[in-house]
């Protein structure tokens, strides 16, 4: 019994850290945006407003894209899933850097000191928090395959390298400059590829 009890803790603590560490931060965090570009001058307002709807666009295509791609057999190509998970987390940390600024300002002047002390403590933290946890796993689920493209029985392909431990290889289909198939290719002979180059290291 007591093994089961610590099996379904630490299978709830798993679903939970994400909760907590990411989901949560970011919520706070978009309230304090929210509430900050209702309150700020026009011209603040106007780098804010568009600071954040560049954040959404770019979560948007990155993550509703990748899930519509997947619907229909495709997957983002590794240079372009990594490329623009880089620009949304710069941006990302721009907008919550200026959350903070701006958010500060509001509380002071509507809140007693305390309440506004401790307002911008939560709202810093999870400033760190939710970039600190969203770089790591945002970049797991980041990262791909390295890509090639090469010809496999007259076709054009594309060849990923995973490296964990030691290198692997699956050939996936050429879709096009930005996206390729998700599923690699079954049952593929690696003799009859032409134009990879494979690192002897």
């Amino acid at each position: 019994m007591g093994g089961f009890l610590d099996y379904l803790l630490t299978q709830m603590w798993k679903e939970l850290l994400p909760v907590v560490l990411l989901w949560l931060p970011l919520l706070e965090l978009t309230a304090v945006c929210v509430v900050a570009l209702n309150e700020l001058e026009p011209l603040r307002r106007r780098g804010l407003f568009a600071l954040f709807f560049t954040l959404l666009a770019l979560a948007a295509v990155l993550f509703g894209g990748s899930t519509a791609l997947g619907w229909s057999g495709l997957a983002w190509r590794t240079w372009f899933q990594e490329g623009l998970s880089v620009i949304l987390w710069l941006v990302g940390l721009a907008t919550g850097i200026l959350t903070v600024v701006y958010g500060k300002r509001w509380m002071v002047q509507r809140w007693q000191p305390k309440w506004a002390e401790l307002g911008m403590t939560v709202t810093l933290f999870c400033l760190v928090s939710a970039m600190l946890v969203g770089t790591v796993v945002g970049g797991l689920w980041a990262m791909g395959p390295g890509e090639q493209e090469v010809a496999y029985r007259g076709q054009r392909m594309i060849l990923g390298t995973w490296t964990w431990m030691e290198k692997s290889y699956s050939l996936y289909e050429y879709r096009g400059p930005l996206v390729r198939g998700d599923v690699p290719v079954p049952d593929w002979d690696l003799s009859q590829l032409e134009g990879a180059y494979f690192d002897a290291g």
